[in-house]
């Protein structure tokens, strides 16, 4: 029992004496590395992008390299989430780069050109990097700030959203979300004719098993463009309307 605390004891001791060792390396180590190590998921910016920008900052034979500095500039990217840069105990210059993942892409309103991940924050779209999500249709009611739910509403929005994305079948079917003045949800199904409205972003689970019923029961009876809308809005009632 005593020797297995011992070695315990040595573990994290071992530990403790390599972090600080990346520490020392990070912040009082500013010579020229060996080899670039990239650790990033290839979306927005990818391991060429980052090599890129890191020759036009630094060279391999640089004799002064602010790890800070390095940072502060990857992380001013927009589409950065976060960044770790550290020179490891071999000399070679490690960088990982996590990205924001969108889930819906803002294409009007004073936002229009932005993409929103699944915490609400909100950056542009990107030449280099295109995902397929849902696209939103937006009133200029949401202001541009570092989170696009500022609101209950905005909450509740998000919400659906995600929701949308975690169900393998609403995630095929739904295109886009159009938000009227009165924060009234249309639904744009991807393929039919049809508007679903959706109302208020609330009752989630009611709702969508609405829609459930209405593409497993009523679209197989009656067809796929039979009707021109569809209203999940009100408690307990699927009403189908083919003017």
């Amino acid at each position: 029992m005593i020797n297995k605390i011992k070695s315990g004891l040595l573990f994290i001791i071992l530990i403790g004496f390599v972090y600080s060792l990346v520490l020392l390396f990070k912040n009082n180590d500013s010579s020229s590395f060996n080899r670039l190590i990239i650790n990033v998921d290839s979306s927005f910016l990818d391991k060429t992008f980052i090599e890129n920008f890191v020759s036009k900052e630094i060279s391999s034979d640089s004799q002064n390299i602010n790890y800070n500095e390095l940072e502060n500039k990857f992380s001013s990217i927009s589409h950065v989430e976060g960044v770790a840069i550290y020179k490891d105990l071999i000399g070679n210059l490690n960088i990982g780069i996590s990205q924001y993942d969108p889930i819906a892409r803002i294409i009007s309103g004073k936002l229009s050109g932005n993409y929103i991940n699944n915490e609400g924050h909100i950056f542009p779209i990107s030449s280099r990097y295109s995902k397929r999500v849902i696209l939103l249709h937006l009133n200029d009611e949401f202001s541009k700030d570092k989170k696009m739910i500022s609101s209950e509403f905005g909450k509740d929005l998000l919400e659906m959203i995600n929701y949308i994305n975690n169900d393998k079948f609403f995630s095929k079917i739904i295109s886009e979300i159009e938000i009227n003045s009165n924060k009234n949800i249309v639904i744009h199904p991807q393929f039919s004719k049809q508007k679903i409205i959706f109302g208020y972003p609330d009752d989630l689970e009611e709702k969508f098993e609405k829609i459930n019923l209405f593409y497993n029961k009523i679209v197989p009876a009656k067809g796929w463009n039979t009707y021109k809308t569809v209203n999940v809005k009100f408690k307990n009632q699927i009403i189908c309307d083919k003017s």
